[in-house]
């Protein structure tokens, strides 16, 4: 009974594998400590102890022929008894990292680490694991698909979740002009679902999480007409196959949509690894009134959607910024894995660029119910059955129309709706994207590119962009249905800028669309949330179903070393449970 010198080395990689994962423990670093343990799951999978259960190598399943069946009993019983070892004390270890981090743990902060390979995509079990999640963005304008693929990857210095490419599609109008007729609220929906599962693949639809966040649009929608809405939508998202939480269909809140554009942000532009990893020789700490170093590294996002508009931004001084607004309700402190950010974010309902439309003009004399004048369109010039809020408007120019009463009606509006200036805003790099992008283009404020990559321009270029589009004639105008509005929204954007927060004219901004090939908006934020939301119930339950099939072992062929190696395999499950990711 002599086992070969190759076993012997096995056993002995094991044995040190287990001692580096217990040594690394020590300094409470769960990248290092997540290397060792995929390394000890690349041996045991080497070894092949994958003819009852799949064991999970850097996140996926493989399966493979047994090695075992070609070893004597004693070296089998001996690699199954140092293989419990070893996965014993690498689970003991992991529970102890987790419970030793209750103190800073939430329950909705816990990610669990699933398959995502079934065993027909054993071809890819050299590649990366790939794990989809779709965010359903129903703004007030239009209905907008996000699907993200991502690799997951415990070596990455700061999120252990790659985003890899994104799947866009786009159906109009948004959800509010639904509000009479729910159900097809509901079929608009199920175009963009239709879309996903063309994309994902079959195997993987159970496993991916899709929610629907609704913003401005079903906001500022009576409650029973949204509720109306969302029950349709979620009847027919949670028939469509992919995960579904219990609040996966539901209205987003304005800070949630100004802290997810900022996160997205700074992670496309490469600036998060900096915030959350700032310079070890920066002895300033968060929550002090003068913040870090790193807080000049991240980018300040604005976001201009159709009924509210968003600010979000890592303050420099927080006694200066908060000095003359309620902290509570313009700080939010963000959770990234083990780093605080403390961020100014707020959203102005009712700020969005259709409802400023729809309050600049209600506010100009002589409009009166849906009929309204705009001191920002020609005199003699009409807008008619501009469906907006789920009503039809007709809006003609007044006769005293020009740049100049456009400009007074647009700061009148700003000043009504209380929006706060923010002189920091001014020494931050700030990317402004949405309509601030859309709008920038139409009104050659940058270059139109086709890969829509955005770029650099001034406050004050809004401005001059609205004094061109004010001096246009009718017969200029053209037949593009912004066109109309270009001097009323150039204004309003100038206006939100220069005159709501406060940013000089010669303040440098960047218009964003898409970064990296991706869109740039607060869905790529919701898809991370979405990821670390998972339960360890959820997840285990998940493992633990979708593997049933595979562990049994027939009983006339079952033995000793058979039972110790699916106890094995099924601890290596559970352990693979506790790979915690924290946000």
């Amino acid at each position: 009974m002599r086992c070969c010198n190759r076993d012997s080395k096995l056993l002995e990689e094991l044995k040190n594998d287990a001692l580096q994962v217990f040594i690394v423990n020590r300094t409470r670093n769960i990248h290092h400590h997540s290397k060792a343990v995929n390394r000890l799951f690349a041996l045991l999978t080497n070894y092949s102890i994958t003819h009852l259960v799949p064991v999970p190598v850097a996140g996926c399943w493989l399966k493979g022929k047994s090695r075992l069946l070609r070893m004597n009993f004693f070296c089998q019983l001996l690699l199954a008894a140092a293989s419990l070892i070893a996965i014993s004390v690498v689970n003991e270890v992991l529970s102890s990292e987790y419970h030793a981090h209750d103190h800073w743990l939430r329950p909705d902060d816990i990610i669990e680490v699933r398959h995502c390979l079934s065993p027909s995509s054993l071809n890819e079990e050299k590649q990366s694991c790939r794990l989809y999640t779709i965010v359903i963005d129903a703004g007030s304008t239009g209905t907008r698909m996000h699907l993200f693929e991502f690799s997951y990857d415990i070596s990455k210095n700061t999120l252990p979740f790659l985003v890899e490419k994104e799947t866009f599609k786009e159906v109009k109008p948004g959800l509010s002009a639904f509000a009479m007729k729910p159900e097809r609220a509901a079929d608009s929906v199920s175009e963009l679902i239709t879309a996903a599962k063309a994309t994902v693949p079959r195997t993987h639809w159970q496993y991916t999480p899709i929610t629907l966040r609704a913003t401005a649009g079903l906001r500022l929608l009576p409650s029973k007409e949204a509720d109306s809405i969302l029950s349709s939508v979620r009847e027919r998202v949670s028939q469509s196959g992919f995960l579904l939480d219990a609040d996966g269909v539901d209205i987003m809140s304005g800070t949630d949509e100004g802290v997810f554009s900022w996160f997205t942000l700074n992670v496309l532009t490469d600036r998060l690894q900096h915030i959350i990893r700032p310079d070890q020789n920066d002895d300033r700490r968060e929550g002090s009134p003068v913040a870090s170093k790193s807080s000049h590294l991240a980018a300040a996002a604005l976001d201009l959607g159709g009924g509210s508009t968003q600010i979000t931004f890592k303050p420099f001084d927080r006694t200066k910024v908060f000095a003359e607004v309620d902290e509570t309700e313009f700080s939010h402190r963000l959770n990234i894995f083990e780093s605080h950010v403390e961020l100014y974010t707020h959203s102005y309902l009712g700020n969005g660029l259709m409802s400023a439309r729809l309050g600049i003009t209600q506010g100009t004399s002589g409009s009166k119910g849906s009929y309204l004048m705009s001191n920002c369109l020609l005199a003699g010039a009409s807008i008619n059955d501009w469906n907006y809020d789920g009503k039809l408007w007709n809006i003609t120019g007044a006769s005293d129309a020009s740049f100049t009463a456009c400009l007074l009606s647009a700061i009148k509006y700003v000043n009504e709706t209380a929006v706060q200036k923010v002189p920091e805003l001014n020494e931050h790099d700030l990317y402004v994207f949405s309509y601030f992008y859309d709008r920038g283009v139409q009104g050659d404020l940058i270059p139109r590119a086709v890969d829509s990559r955005g770029g650099h321009s001034t406050v004050k270029a809004y401005k001059d962009a609205a004094m061109r589009a004010c001096s246009l004639s009718a017969e200029q105008l053209g037949p593009e249905h912004w066109k109309p509005w270009q001097c009323l929204d150039m204004s309003y954007i100038y206006v939100l800028l220069r005159y709501g927060y406060g940013l000089e004219d010669n303040k440098r901004i960047f218009l964003a669309k898409r970064l990296r090939n991706m869109e740039m908006s607060w869905a790529l934020g919701a898809a991370y949330r979405l990821l670390h939301t998972h339960t360890e119930k959820s997840i285990a339950a998940g493992v633990l179903s979708t593997n049933t099939s595979t562990t049994a072992v027939p009983s006339n062929k079952s033995t000793f070393v058979d039972e110790l190696l699916a106890f094995i395999s099924e601890q290596t499950i559970t352990m693979f449970t506790y790979l915690k990711i924290i946000s």
